[in-house]
């Protein structure tokens, strides 16, 4: 199976994640549930037009002020592996991301498990020490 494009991946995401109560600005999704924003990015590659990165995070919003925020602006985030694989099976990986951190007090749990991705500000590891 051949790595889809930048364009074709976007042009597969946009319908399943307006489903989903995501709104689109540029190559970034996002969708604010409860206490937090869930947020999805498609990054070009520095190196090579034809190369991106899948990105998912999640914003405390106890911990900022923003509304939209950018994916690296972000407390809890992580890289979907695009390698092999099918629009619809990263639209799955990327929405069982946000099934599994995509909430306040699992993230908790996680944290106290050692459960959440290597991509976690410190801001976020203190705020869920002290919840």
């Amino acid at each position: 199976m051949n790595i889809l494009s930048k364009e074709q991946l976007t042009d597969c995401l946009k319908p399943v994640f307006k489903q989903q109560g995501f709104k689109k600005n540029k190559t970034t999704w996002s969708k604010t549930k409860d206490d937090l924003i869930y947020v999805l990015n498609i990054q070009g590659s520095q190196w090579s037009n034809e190369d991106y990165y899948i990105n998912v995070a999640i914003y405390i919003k106890a911990l900022g002020t923003e509304i939209n925020p950018t994916e690296y602006r972000c407390h809890v985030r992580s890289r979907i592996d695009k390698e092999k694989k099918s629009c619809v099976s990263i639209c799955k990986e990327v929405l069982d991301w946000f099934e599994k951190y995509g909430d306040i007090q699992r993230l908790k749990t996680l944290w106290r498990q050692n459960g959440l991705p290597l991509m976690i500000t410190v801001d976020a590891q203190n705020y869920l020490d002290d919840l």
